[in-house]
């Protein structure tokens, strides 16, 4: 437990030196809610015609309202992306926190670490666990942001919803993180890293229902979102934060906690495995 401290915070502290890095991660997501989000206004795409008789006006407006409702679960589609992004945003986070351990390797500090009496494991757990803070402090900057832009809360919206929304989240990021740092056990070159995050992140978001509903999707790639661990995450996070309420979809989760059981696995035997003496 001592060495398992001692290594997460020094990747924590090596994140925290890197400010201008910190500050890089907060734009993707930015983009997509300052400009996308505002910008993609469907609710005013809808408006109603003018030549309209004023005795229909208001059956008019219901039924947009109906229609908006029914697609997004709300009439505001940008609390919709908002919620969707979180998960995308921990996607992001997650994806570069094996670069650290591909530059540990080349840098020989590597070798240093696994000469020393502490389990293989506990190398590749710090990894995981400054990833997971991170990623944590990273989205309570970006929520404080969205409710600045006009995310809507949910009425009843209390304490219990947020911790569960950063308890799913956590898990989200435990799923990422350990499937990551498992992949950057076999990667020796920060450049292939980069090419196989930059592969994935946006099949991962586009692939999801964290820009548009599942069901406004073609069959084939429906079937793809339902595997997608964005698409349950923003399930959970949306019923958490849009209609306020605790009753999470058993499947959302169980399907969340399942990826994050087996990449954890995955990655605690790859370490043990790769991690030998270089």
């Amino acid at each position: 437990m001592s060495a398992l401290a001692s290594l997460t915070m020094r990747e924590l502290k090596k994140w925290y030196r890197r400010r201008i890095a910190i500050i890089f991660t907060f734009i993707t997501p930015l983009f997509w809610l300052a400009l996308f989000g505002k910008s993609m206004n469907l609710y005013s795409l809808l408006k109603i015609p003018s030549n309209v008789p004023p005795q229909f006006v208001q059956f008019v407006q219901q039924a947009i309202d109906q229609i908006i409702i029914a697609a997004f679960g709300t009439k505001d589609y940008f609390t919709f992306l908002a919620t969707g992004m979180f998960s995308v945003f921990i996607l992001f986070s997650s994806m570069f926190s094996g670069m650290s351990l591909i530059f540990d390797r080349r840098l020989g500090y590597l070798s240093r670490l696994l000469v020393a009496p502490i389990r293989r494991e506990t190398i590749f757990l710090s990894r995981v666990i400054s990833s997971i803070i991170r990623s944590l402090l990273q989205f309570t900057a970006l929520l404080i942001i969205a409710i600045a832009l006009g995310l809507q809360l949910g009425d009843g919206f209390n304490i219990i919803h947020l911790a569960s929304l950063y308890a799913t989240l956590a898990l989200l990021a435990l799923a990422f993180s350990t499937l990551f740092i498992a992949l950057s056990l076999k990667i020796e070159e920060h450049d292939t890293a980069i090419a196989i995050t930059n592969l994935l992140n946006l099949p991962l978001m586009f692939a999801s229902n964290s820009i548009f509903p599942k069901n406004q999707m073609p069959q084939w790639l429906q079937i793809i979102a339902d595997i997608n661990p964005l698409t349950h995450s923003n399930i959970i996070i949306r019923k958490l934060v849009i209609e306020a309420s605790l009753d999470i979809p058993i499947k959302s989760l169980a399907y969340l906690l399942g990826i994050a059981i087996l990449t954890t696995i995955l990655g605690l035997y790859l370490s043990r495995k790769l991690l030998k003496h270089l």
